[in-house]
This record gives structure tokens, C-alpha cells and sequence, in this order.
């Protein structure tokens, strides 16, 4: 069992079963609570269910510090309160997976002087989804070159990079529930009103505007981030207008996603890459 928390200023403390920060129990980690909500008319038996939403998550963990001596003890007593403040926001990872929480208490149920203090930790997930560590590209269209050295041009020529001929491409997320993700429009050329669909659900991303050569939009559909933006000179900026008012920030749902993606015009010098990361029910 080990276990890495991170927080915002990049300060990390991994927790295992060794010193000299032994950790002894971990909750909270392998379920989640959720609040169910029904209505019951006058004389009826049971209720109708309206709703069911996940609670926060909350995961404690249970440890003594190992030391040779008391000071030494209290040098790493205080390095455990400096990385776990509640003043910072921060990640824990665990198994492979990753999960943004915040410090609801940390400290120790021992004196700071002793040899062996016990330390506990009550981490607060505003969401209670764990996710991958590594985000999952996709593309849907894009050039792949072809170009390479040593070069030699035969008298035919050669073929500089190809188009992946589909306008159809089949996502997989392997996660629990349903994600959000990050979208890229990328013109090569003039591309009028690009977009892209769910071809199960006929929900569409459509931006109302013309993109000129290496021009970049972005669309960002996670729960509470949902963001469009131009990028400018490496720089992000919001363009939410452009988005057309039938557009629907679009979910990768578990298992497989059909996506198509389309332009008015110029959809030959349209790229479309997605990103997003699985996200879990627990660990």
C-alpha cells in the first residue's frame, strides 16, 4: 500500500508501509456515498424516485512516523504539517490514479516530542471520481507525414503525408462513468463552421465562424470547466460566442463513443484531435 499527495506548490510525501512515514490504514478510497432523492404522495406505499447524485468523497489515512530519535521525529513532524496544510489544495495518488482533494484536518494524536508520533489525515474530494493519470488522446482527422531521412525522389515523386480517409472514428473510455473532454479544432487552410457529433446521440459541437491556416479553437466540455477559446500567441482566449446554440458540450459515455466530425466548407483541412481522462468510481 503506498500512496503520493501533492500539494499546489509541488511539495510531495509518499506514505507507505516503511519509514519513515508508515502508514497503517487507509478508508474511503473503495466507495462512495450518494444522496437519493424521492417524493411519497399521501397514503402511498414506498416513494417515487426523482434523483440520485454522488456525495463528496472522503478518505482518511492512519499512520505513525519512524524516526531514530525524538528531534528527529519532530524534524519530520513538521514536514508532514508544512505538505498537508489546509491552506493549499492538492492531489492524492494512489494505484495509478489520481484524485483532487483538500486538507479537512491533519495532525497527530501524540505528543511532537515523542519517537514514534501517530499522524491522521482527513482528505475532502469535491469530486469523488478518481481519474487516470495519463490523459487519452484521440484523432479524429489529421495529416500523418510521410516525409523522412535519408530521402531519395524517384522519378514518380513521393507522397509528402496522408489523410486518415474516415470522417468517423470510434472513442473507448474505459472509466466508470461518463467524462468530459477537451476538444481541438486545428485549421490547415479556411475551414467555415466546424464541428463535431455524436453519432448515436445526433449532440453536436458546431462553432458559427471561419477559421483561417493555423488557426486553434478549443472547446472544453468537463462538468463546471466548460470553457471555447481561441488560442493567441500561445494564449488562451475566450470566444464562448462563437459556439452555435444547438451545440451540447458532448460526453464520452463508458464503452465506446462514435464521433463524426464536419465543416461547412474546407473540411479537408480540418483537425480534430479529443482529450480526456477515464474517470472512476474508486480504487
Amino acid at each position: 500500500m503506498e500512496l503520493t499527495y501533492t500539494n499546489e506548490s509541488g511539495e510531495k510525501l509518499t506514505l507507505r508501509q516503511a519509514k519513515p512515514f508508515f502508514l497503517t490504514k487507509l478508508d474511503g478510497a473503495g466507495s462512495v456515498r450518494q444522496t437519493v432523492n424521492t417524493f411519497q404522495a399521501p397514503q402511498q406505499d414506498g416513494a417515487f424516485f426523482i434523483s440520485s447524485a454522488l456525495d463528496m468523497r472522503n478518505i482518511t489515512l492512519e499512520g505513525t512516523i519512524v524516526a531514530s530519535s525524538p528531534d528527529a521525529a519532530y524534524e519530520r513532524r513538521k514536514q508532514f504539517l508544512r505538505i498537508f496544510t489546509p491552506k493549499q489544495q492538492g492531489t492524492l495518488m494512489y494505484r495509478n490514479r489520481q484524485i483532487a482533494c483538500v486538507v479537512e484536518e491533519a495532525g497527530f494524536t501524540a505528543s511532537g516530542r515523542e519517537r514514534a508520533p501517530g499522524f491522521f489525515v482527513s482528505l475532502l474530494c469535491p469530486s469523488p471520481f478518481f481519474e487516470a493519470l495519463a490523459e487519452v488522446r484521440a484523432e479524429l482527422a489529421r495529416w500523418t507525414p510521410l516525409f523522412h531521412f535519408v530521402l531519395e525522389i524517384p522519378d514518380g515523386g513521393i507522397e509528402f503525408g496522408s489523410r486518415q480517409p474516415s470522417q468517423i472514428i470510434t472513442v473507448e473510455n474505459p472509466g466508470d462513468v461518463s467524462c468530459g473532454c477537451r476538444i481541438v479544432f486545428r485549421a490547415l487552410g479556411e475551414v467555415e463552421n466546424p464541428e463535431l457529433m455524436d453519432v448515436s446521440t445526433g449532440e453536436y459541437v458546431r462553432l458559427n465562424t471561419v477559421l483561417t491556416a493555423g488557426e486553434e479553437i478549443r472547446v472544453y466540455t468537463h462538468f463546471a470547466g466548460k470553457r471555447v477559446v481561441r488560442v493567441q500567441s500561445g494564449e488562451e482566449v475566450s470566444v464562448f460566442s462563437l459556439l452555435d446554440t444547438g451545440s451540447t458540450f458532448l460526453q464520452l459515455s463508458p464503452g465506446t463513443t462514435t464521433l463524426r466530425y464536419d465543416a461547412a466548407a474546407g473540411k479537408e483541412l480540418l483537425e480534430v484531435s479529443l482529450y480526456y481522462r477515464p474517470q472512476y468510481l474508486g480504487v
